[in-house]
């Protein structure tokens, strides 16, 4: 063979694994493509349209939302349900008949003095009445102000045993692109939460549902919340950026449909983020304070509880296959 048959053929070959190449990364396209349309699909024109643009992203926009510091009014979401969270992330008082259940406790301990108990005395509520704080995952932005509240008032606090070895080394965390300035330390290690407890007080049952993928222990929750005297059931997915490692992807999609059989199970007609950037959650308090006497706007009914547990699932579709 001589140099140029030797040279064509090269070339022949360079052409040709160009070729695999592109036909790869337009395929990884298509389907990445393919899952971002079926969220959007399911989400139509309300307000999972924004937990579509953000979860379907893949220039990590959601960061953009933590740099916002105001703090929204605490706010009756439901009869035995309070918000008194800020703009970035939410701390929700789940009212019983022998005390009040945390979920989650925000940033710092600063945030848990300066939001949490003046907006629960707002509300009508006495921060010595919290009997547990339930923290859905590792990240401080969850368990920040826990230490404080915890030391202050005795309570005892509940994390999975993966996210407590998490939040005991921030700095995994912070590695990962959250962030984490304002975090305050972790408490120290209290109860475990297991996948399929149910956390009870008085009248009221939290079940806790192991879903890893944004953390290695995140936990989701299913508990009744109480509108004109009538009981509906409320889901909170426990940890909802996509990660970024394919692992993590693939527990986070088995995880959302693990969920999704849950709700259906337990007729779950009531969809609540843990951070209200994610799902519009802000606009409508506003709105259901405006017109407390208007429908409830966070009772969506079982199916469309469905479509956003799906929604974040398509999403991480797309991040999968972008991934691989």
């Amino acid at each position: 063979m001589n140099l140029h048959n030797v040279k064509v053929l090269s070339l022949s070959i360079i052409s040709l694994l160009s070729v695999g190449c592109t036909a790869q990364s337009m395929s990884t396209t298509s389907v990445a493509q393919q899952h971002i349309n079926k969220a959007y699909e399911l989400a139509g024109d309300t307000f999972m349209r924004t937990t579509a643009e953000l979860q379907c992203s893949d220039d990590n926009r959601a960061m953009a939302f933590f740099e916002d510091k105001s703090v929204p009014p605490p706010t009756k979401v439901f009869e035995n349900l309070y918000y008194v969270g800020v703009s970035t992330v939410g701390a929700y008082a789940l009212q019983t008949s022998e005390g009040i259940i945390l979920i989650d406790a925000l940033n710092n301990t600063e945030e848990a003095k300066n939001v949490i108990e003046p907006g629960l005395r707002e509300l009508g509520l006495d921060p010595k009445n919290i009997k547990i704080i339930i923290v859905t995952h590792g990240h401080g932005d969850h368990y920040g102000g826990a230490k404080y509240l915890s030391e202050k008032y005795k309570i005892p606090v509940m994390m999975s045993d993966a996210d407590w070895a998490l939040a005991a080394n921030p700095q995994v965390s912070q590695a990962s692109g959250m962030p984490a300035p304002d975090w305050s330390e972790a408490p120290d290690k209290d109860l475990v939460a297991k996948d399929g407890q149910e956390v009870t007080y008085g009248n009221t049952s939290v079940k806790l549902i192991a879903t890893p993928g944004h953390t290695p222990g995140t936990m989701s929750l299913i508990f009744p919340v109480i509108e004109n005297g009538k009981q509906h059931m409320a889901a909170m997915w426990g940890g909802t950026g996509i990660p970024s490692q394919a692992k993590s992807i693939e527990n986070y999609i088995q995880s959302a449909a693990k969920f999704a059989r849950l709700e259906k199970e337990l007729g779950v007609d009531v969809a609540l983020s843990n951070h209200p950037f994610v799902d519009d959650s802000l606009n409508r308090m506003r709105e259901f304070r405006n017109n407390p006497k208007g429908n409830n706007p966070f009772i969506i009914g079982e199916q469309k509880v469905l479509d956003y547990t799906n929604v974040m699932s398509e999403c991480a579709q797309a991040a999968l296959a972008r991934a691989k």
